[in-house]
Order: structure tokens, then sequence, then C-alpha cells
């Protein structure tokens, strides 16, 4: 079931983003320096920035989504749930919700996500390089 984020989900959201972070950022930040979601100001006033859905089975989180503006803000699955049609599901359903063009930025190294997204009609638009915990990321922006 796709819902709208509640405030008793923040701990299952966090644990999601803590989890996952790290392999989007597989080969170009260290793990051990990715801050978690709760102790990094920045990507928190982003999260309380974006209208965010959730993924929810049996009454746990197993994913969530999120829009601020017109742009993707939040994709992440928990990494127990992955290749089980999540992502799709809340991608599918932001998209019907904005029914409006859509921007989003990605590591230009996460094929799975990049995948997704071009399944969806996403395409790339730029190339930039972006910073992530003093890192420099090669980077693409997308659209829908």
């Amino acid at each position: 079931m796709i819902r709208a984020y509640r405030e008793a989900d923040w701990n299952q959201v966090s644990a999601i983003y803590d989890l996952a972070k790290p392999d989007e950022m597989k080969g170009f930040v260290d793990a051990q320096a990715i801050t978690p979601l709760a102790q990094d100001g920045p990507m928190l006033r982003y999260f309380s920035d974006s209208e965010l859905w959730v993924y929810e089975e049996n009454g746990y989180v197993h994913g969530f989504i999120g829009l601020k503006k017109d742009v993707v803000s939040w994709l992440f699955v928990h990494p127990d749930h992955r290749r089980k049609g999540i992502a799709r599901s809340l991608l599918n359903e932001l998209i019907n919700i904005h029914q409006g063009s859509l921007r989003l930025n990605i590591a230009k190294s996460n094929q799975p996500a990049m995948t997704l997204y071009e399944s969806f009609g996403f395409e790339a638009f730029e190339e930039f390089e972006g910073n992530m915990y003093g890192c420099p990321i090669p980077a693409v922006r997308m659209r829908l």
C-alpha cells in the first residue's frame, strides 16, 4: 500500500535511508563518511521540504519517495526488499499524483535507478559533477 508519509514513519524511513545511501554512493564515498539522516542538517531540511509517500506492507515501511516542487527528491527502498517492484510502484504513484513534468538528479553510476527512470520515459539532459560528503560525484540530470 502506498500512502502519505506520517511522522510515525520517521524511524523506519530514516533507517531505510541510512541502509540504502551507502549503496548509492559506493565507489565514490566511504560508507563511514555518510552521515545518518537524523544527524544531517541539510538533508533533514530537504526531507522536511518534500512531500513524501511510503510503501507499507504488513505495518512495515519498505520504501519511500519524495517530491519537492517538480523534483523527485527521494526514492529509497530497504535493501532487503529490492527487486520486488516497490520503487516502480512508488514512482508510478508519484507520476500519477503530480501529472506534470518531473526532474531529478542521479549518480551516473547508479545504473539500476537510471534503468528504472528510463523505463518511465525519463531522459538524461545534462551531466554534471555533484558533491556528496566532500567527494565529487559524476551525476546526471533527468527529466520526464
